[in-house]
């Protein structure tokens, strides 16, 4: 491509892994991200090489303008994490909904293709199908609660893409991602992996929100990226919608922590704590989520996957020494 790609949310955690593989394979590419919930350490060589721009999605000028300039959108930048979103629900709407209803425009204007990342939350879990409904009936996935916002604005943001498709022709891919884990994951915002891994180290204790029986499917980002690349190069991706993990396995929250305690040299209690007391009472969690991987493999070469106890070490290895440095 002759054009860099556009990555925006590009100094973030998924964002910064796709970019460590466009330097490595020699990919032209232009990183955007505000830095709230990412960071130039991520992304040296995009700094050093002036391939990062410190600005916002809202700045809709801007965009318009790198947009105008690039081959094709990697759509990354979005309020995410139950924390943030939780301190920032409006803020929700305005980054995954509006901010990407101007993207999907002006990439349908410049005939530019947009890869824009949903979220695996977009499955509501299984219901007991009913004749009537009433209204104390669930109908938000994670409850009448801030976070709904966030779940909701992704299923909008695939009905945008969809709409400037029939509209305007938009060339667009749709992502889904399933539990991604790999170093330079905040805990801040709420992520289990590192919040498990960085409260046993400093404080010896892992707090699981909820009995630790809700089960996850943890993907090696690494890996994922790699999977990504090879979906937005194959022609016959576009116009199509992508469960992204690297593995069909299911993991307990419960075995994960231990897990964990079986990989750091300290004595790590477990703790339980119920999800309403941290997360409020109209909060309601997905006890089961795992993908099916059918639909990738015909789009993608095999993969091996990685054992999550390898991906583990490499975290904890990476929050020790960057721990040891705030110390």
């Amino acid at each position: 491509m002759k054009k860099p790609i556009l990555v925006t949310g590009g100094a973030g955690f998924i964002g910064s892994h796709l970019v460590d593989l466009f330097d490595k394979d020699n990919v032209d590419y232009l990183v955007l991200d505000n830095l709230s919930a990412g960071s130039v350490k991520n992304i040296p060589i995009a700094v050093a090489q002036n391939r990062f721009v410190n600005s916002d999605v809202k700045n809709y000028q801007l965009i318009q303008e790198l947009i105008n300039s690039a081959s094709c959108v990697v759509h990354l930048a979005c309020n995410v994490g139950v924390r943030n979103v939780i301190a920032y629900p409006l803020e929700t709407i305005e980054t995954n909904i509006n901010s990407l209803k101007q993207i999907a425009y002006y990439c349908s204007l410049n005939n530019i293709p947009l890869v824009f990342f949903s979220t695996s939350l977009v499955y509501s879990p299984d219901k007991e199908r009913k004749a009537q409904f009433a209204e104390s009936d669930q109908t938000h996935t994670l409850g009448f609660h801030p976070v709904s916002m966030y779940v909701y604005s992704k299923k909008m943001g695939e009905l945008i893409c969809e709409y400037f498709h029939r509209t305007m022709n938009l060339s667009y891919i749709i992502i889904r991602p399933f539990n991604m884990i790999g170093i330079r994951q905040r805990s801040d915002s709420g992520m289990v992996v590192p919040s498990f891994i960085r409260s046993a180290i400093l404080e010896g204790e892992i707090h699981i929100f909820g009995d630790g029986k809700q089960t996850r499917t943890f993907s090696d980002v690494k890996t994922a990226v790699k999977l990504l690349w090879q979906i937005i190069q194959n022609e016959r991706s576009y116009g199509q919608i992508f469960n992204l993990a690297t593995t069909e396995k299911v993991t307990s929250i419960f075995e994960l922590a231990k897990s964990i305690t079986g990989l750091i040299d300290k004595p790590i209690k477990i703790k339980t704590k119920p999800i309403n007391e941290v997360y409020g009472n109209n909060y309601i969690d997905i006890q089961y989520r795992s993908p099916s991987l059918k639909k990738l493999r015909n789009y993608v070469r095999e993969w091996k996957e990685r054992d999550i106890s390898e991906i583990l070490v490499e975290i904890i290895e990476y929050e020790g020494s960057h721990l040891s440095k705030i110390d």
